[in-house]
């Protein structure tokens, strides 16, 4: 196994915080002379009474932007705590926030459900924003693109348009209030595949996201981008699936022949295989991807029919190594799986290495 070197830390870096099963990134910029942090989601709280994502983005004060990519637990509590922490200081230590989907739906059930919890943190950025100098949005749409932001390059490839209209109109008739928020994630209940060849594994059918499904439509109409700085650029997906990224990549004029290049791409839904595709996949060049999950929460991610679709699509270079960077140490993983990720023996000739943690709370990935 591969570390990354941590002792010398760089102006611009990626840094993918231990968020259990969940998301949270921080990212610092530069461009010419101009920087900047982007905090990306905060994860599900381990302890109430403290956080440590909170922490962490305290060390990095003052955010210039921090971004909700959707408002499920594993990505918005940490967000919230910080946002609660905070509320009164004067100035609001974040310069801006896209905190998607967090006033688009609200119910009058469960304060635990997380679409609630994005709601009344809506309604706290709303006061904030009533007595301080403050920008925060709701949304943010495939296209749009910030010209004030200064420090990167930010891209916004999902959600679609016609995909957020049907997220407002339909999903709170879609959701069933009686069906706990744990249950509609998608547990996939599979026999092992460990002895199974990952060039046959990368051939599957995916099943695709559906609007219809409430657990899916939330991840569908994730907040996704590109973010580009002079020393890396970075494809991130929140929890999206593929075709909806696909369409936006081509609609762009990215394909086979002119692929999108980027450093990293932060993986989809922390591994899992039905948010991955080999069109997707064929239609980028990128030979670092990030997986951020310990493996908890009975969802056995990240699952080895995404990491065989990273390393046997068709447009695969069996020349270039593959990196996989993980925020928990792969025993960690392994171990909350309760099965093992990679057969050595199976996998050994297709070309990768894997980079796993040496501090806890962070893993920084320099450029």
């Amino acid at each position: 196994m591969c570390t990354i070197n941590l002792d010398n830390i760089q102006e611009s870096y990626i840094q993918v915080l231990q968020a259990k099963h969940g998301d949270a990134l921080i990212l610092c910029c530069n461009k010419s002379d101009k920087r900047g942090v982007i905090v990306i989601d905060g994860g599900p709280s381990p302890n109430p009474r403290f956080n440590p994502f909170v922490k962490e983005v305290e060390n990095c004060l003052p955010v210039d932007l921090m971004i909700l990519t959707h408002f499920d637990d594993d990505h918005l509590v940490g967000i919230k705590d910080f946002i609660e922490r905070h509320q009164n200081d004067v100035p609001f230590p974040v310069k801006r926030i896209w905190a998607n989907c967090a006033k688009h739906v609200d119910f009058d059930t469960s304060e635990d459900l997380s679409s609630n919890k994005a709601s009344k943190m809506a309604d706290i950025l709303c006061a904030i924003s009533q007595k301080t100098q403050f920008d925060w949005e709701g949304y943010r749409l495939n296209g749009f693109v910030d010209d004030t932001i200064t420090f990167a390059d930010i891209d916004i490839i999902n959600p679609r348009k016609d995909l957020f209209k049907y997220f407002i109109d339909n999903y709170k008739e879609e959701y069933n209030v009686g069906v706990t928020e744990e249950n509609l994630s998608n547990k996939i209940d599979t026999d092992s595949d460990i002895n199974i060849d990952m060039r046959e594994l990368a051939q599957r059918s995916k099943t695709l996201g559906n609007p219809n499904k409430s657990s899916e439509l939330v991840n569908m109409v994730s907040l996704s981008m590109i973010i580009r700085c002079d020393a890396f650029s970075v494809l991130i997906l929140g929890d999206s699936f593929p075709q909806e990224i696909y369409l936006s990549l081509i609609e762009r004029g990215y394909s086979k022949e002119n692929k999108l290049q980027v450093d990293f791409i932060k993986m989809s839904h922390h591994g899992s295989a039905n948010n991955i595709s080999n069109d997707l996949l064929d239609i980028i060049d990128c030979d670092k991807f990030i997986i951020s999950t310990n493996g908890s929460k009975g969802y056995k991610h990240p699952h080895r029919e995404a990491i065989a679709n990273v390393l046997c699509h068709p447009e695969r270079d069996y020349s270039r190594t593959i990196h996989f960077y993980f925020n928990y140490p792969l025993e960690t993983i392994i171990n909350n799986r309760e099965e093992a990720l990679f057969n050595f023996e199976l996998d050994k000739c297709l070309n990768f290495e894997c980079h796993e943690p040496k501090e806890i709370n962070r893993f920084i990935l320099l450029p």
